[in-house]
């Protein structure tokens, strides 16, 4: 993955019609090898995952984003306390931190709420631009 500077990140943003400028670039940590046992991490579901383990209470938040890579990938991380991590990358795959675009950040209940409206799946950025009234501080309309 070739990490891209914060100019390429923004115009990318721009050029998939969400508002770069309102949008925060975070680092993706590893995390401990217990913490990561006890999380859901099936590969290539990273927006089940993350939501399950806020489900399950293995994080606080579902973060919805892109990874910031070229092209930027649309993904799902958690939050725990004010660190940000990716069980499923990091189960699946040889991991090295990474920077991260967060378009939203839901809490559990917020999250099973959108979920509920998009047929009981996880929200996904799909959804954000589905709901792009409720989200207008990161979308353009």
């Amino acid at each position: 993955m070739t990490a891209l500077n914060l100019e390429i990140i923004k115009q990318q943003l721009n050029d998939l019609n969400f508002i770069a400028d309102n949008i925060r670039i975070v680092t993706v940590n590893a995390m401990t090898d217990d913490a990561l046992e006890s999380c859901t991490t099936k590969e290539g579901e990273s927006f089940f995952n993350s939501y399950m383990n806020v489900v399950y209470k293995k994080a606080d938040r579902y973060v919805l984003g892109y990874i910031c890579q070229d092209p930027l990938l649309d993904q799902a991380i958690v939050k725990i306390g004010e660190q940000y991590f990716d069980p499923t990358k990091q189960a699946n795959e040889d991991f090295q931190p990474y920077q991260f675009a967060i378009l939203t950040e839901f809490k559990i209940f917020d999250m099973m709420k959108h979920a509920k409206k998009n047929k009981d799946f996880p929200p996904d950025i799909d959804y954000l631009v589905s709901k792009k009234k409720h989200f207008k501080n990161v979308i353009n309309s």
